[in-house]
């Protein structure tokens, strides 16, 4: 099954529904109750919310607790489906007018959910990638991996996006454009993936959740994290609605800060 065929946003939601019960709803429904959905005239897409509290909890928490707030009714609730997506808003219980904010809020949800948007926003993540390896002296040796070093992936039909290298060592590497995170199934595969080809495995994403990175940290790896998902420069006029009707963080990119590709280069460095 090939990444383009294979829905990991819905395996990422088998994924939360199977996750054991954690403490931290607790806290997180907590949060909620007495912060973002406390009262007011204010509806949030789901979204949102993971990200506003991700320095916090993980998204499956969040979206643990908003899933119970919602099922005791403790909090308005609504579902929309919206281009290729399911959107679930939340309101305080008191706000009974919401429609207006919804449709705003659904514009701009079917503009950057739009398939031609999304594989735009794919292709300018790995093109920000090949430019950021360049300028610190890696090599892309492949596109598009599924076989590597006489290895040919078989056990799924996914793909590598590149395998780089420098000072005679090779990562693979998976980039992430996206605001929520890669489910754990396909981090999983993309891991084990790297390591059979006989490289380093290597995240670019704008978030991962701690145990994520533990876990590539464990095999040997690298996960670059840049906190804002990155626009090419013809979305600017979207980037910035994006920004001011929803507040989630997007940002129009040129090129990766140095910054970005100091950590990189340093972490290379000093493993080498």
């Amino acid at each position: 099954m090939s990444d383009e065929d294979y829905n990991f946003e819905l395996a990422l939601e088998r994924e939360l529904a199977a996750r054991p019960r954690d403490h931290k709803v607790d806290e997180a429904r907590e949060a909620l109750l007495n912060g973002y959905l406390a009262d007011g005239d204010v509806v949030y897409y789901g979204r949102q919310l993971e990200i506003f509290l991700e320095d916090r909890f993980f998204h499956w928490i969040t979206k643990k607790a908003l899933n119970e707030l919602a099922q005791e009714k403790l909090i308005g609730f609504n579902e929309k489906k919206v281009a290729h997506v399911t959107a679930h808003f939340y309101r305080p219980r008191r706000h009974r007018y919401p429609a207006r904010q919804m449709t705003k809020a659904i514009e701009l949800i079917r503009e950057f959910s739009a398939p031609d948007f999304t594989e735009a926003l794919g292709n300018h993540g790995e093109l920000l990638a090949d430019a950021g390896f360049a300028s610190i002296g890696f090599r892309v040796l492949k596109k598009n991996v599924n076989e590597h070093n006489g290895v040919r992936w078989t056990k799924t039909r996914n793909n590598l996006d590149r395998i780089i290298e420098r000072d005679g060592i090779q990562y693979g590497v998976e980039i992430k454009n996206q605001l929520g995170y890669i489910s754990k199934e396909e981090l999983d595969v993309k891991v084990e993936m790297a390591k059979a080809f006989g490289t380093r495995p290597m995240f670019i994403a704008r978030m991962m959740p701690k145990s994520y990175i533990f876990e590539v940290q464990q095999n040997g790896g690298f996960c670059l994290l840049f906190k804002d998902q990155q626009y090419p420069l013809l979305a600017k006029d979207l980037a910035k609605r994006v920004r001011s009707g929803l507040k989630l963080p997007v940002q129009v990119t040129k090129a990766w800060p140095e910054t970005a590709l100091a950590r990189f280069d340093k972490w290379h460095g000093d493993n080498s």
